[in-house]
């Protein structure tokens, strides 16, 4: 947690570090067209993956959010690609990062791979409605023929239900799919995290959620789902989402708000792989700290 402490004092700080954010703040004379990084949510059904964006945006207006609905039923409630965005509490204007919820990892009807590739290409609009037996065309309304480097997916946000771990859970044809589409995000360089979620269900950290970063219980089941995803264990952010509280701790607060700042270095990380085309787009030049204009 880089030295924070738990309290309201470093809860400012980090709400305001996220307010402030930049896409590429460092890149002097970075292209207007990234106006927003964009984070992909993933997860099986009741995973919490519609449940962290409304936390997300309660933590940050200080008030109750359900703008996304809450996997309750027996399949996906996501049968269209939904872009969030974020207005800040005291500016007003949408923060620099949106969130794009899609259709869950179900076994027997989970998003097409293709749309999924289109997708992370920035092809797919806003309001896209999934079918499974046929990915989204060029004819389609909802397809964006010549998408920027700001139009397309530059996280991925694996959401995973920590009370039901997928080294137990995940069967094999949806294991299937997530190594598929990792094929997918690791040929386009895009970074993976995954959010684990529910962690109130492990007993030493259910009474303080400040002592999430030191239970062993925590870390091996950080291991364990990272091992089950074939990525680095530090990848794995432990969350506990506002499912059945009105309010929000100080704690969660600043869980949610130290994996959303996370979430979009992980972003900023993707961009500077392509930092030279950036550039290019935008004809600038980056010497001595200056501009360029050709």
């Amino acid at each position: 947690m880089d030295d924070y402490e738990w309290n309201e004092t470093s809860l400012e700080h980090l709400l305001t570090e996220i307010e402030k954010y930049t896409p590429l703040a460092e890149l002097r004379g970075r292209p207007k067209k990234i106006r927003y990084v964009n984070v992909l949510l993933m997860g099986r059904i009741a995973s919490g993956k519609s449940s962290f964006f409304n936390t997300v945006e309660s933590v940050i207006k200080g008030r109750l959010s359900i703008r996304s609905r809450t996997d309750c039923a027996a399949s996906s409630l996501a049968k269209s690609l939904d872009v969030y965005k974020v207005k800040g509490r005291r500016t007003f204007r949408h923060l620099r990062f949106r969130m794009l919820d899609c259709r869950c990892l179900e076994e027997d009807q989970s998003i097409n791979s293709r749309d999924v590739e289109a997708i992370l290409d920035g092809h797919v609009m806003d309001g896209y409605v999934f079918n499974q037996g046929t990915p989204i065309s060029k004819d389609n309304s909802k397809f964006r023929k010549d998408p920027s480097i700001g139009d397309r997916v530059h996280c991925v946000l694996f959401v995973v239900d920590g009370s039901n771990p997928p080294e137990i859970t995940m069967s094999q044809n949806v294991e299937k799919q997530v190594k598929e589409l990792q094929e997918l995000m690791n040929g386009r360089r895009i970074p993976q995290l995954i959010l684990l979620t529910k962690i109130d269900t492990i007993v030493t950290v259910k009474e303080d959620l400040s002592k999430v970063f030191h239970s062993r219980s925590v870390l091996e089941m950080r291991d364990k789902v990272a091992m089950s995803f074939g990525l680095p264990s530090y990848t794995v952010l432990p969350m506990q989402n506002l499912a059945n509280s009105r309010t929000a701790s100080t704690e969660i607060k600043m869980l949610t708000l130290y994996n959303l700042r996370q979430i979009l270095r992980a972003a900023d990380d993707y961009l500077e792989n392509f930092e030279d085309e950036i550039l290019a787009d935008t004809n600038q030049i980056p010497c001595c700290g200056l501009q360029l204009h050709i």
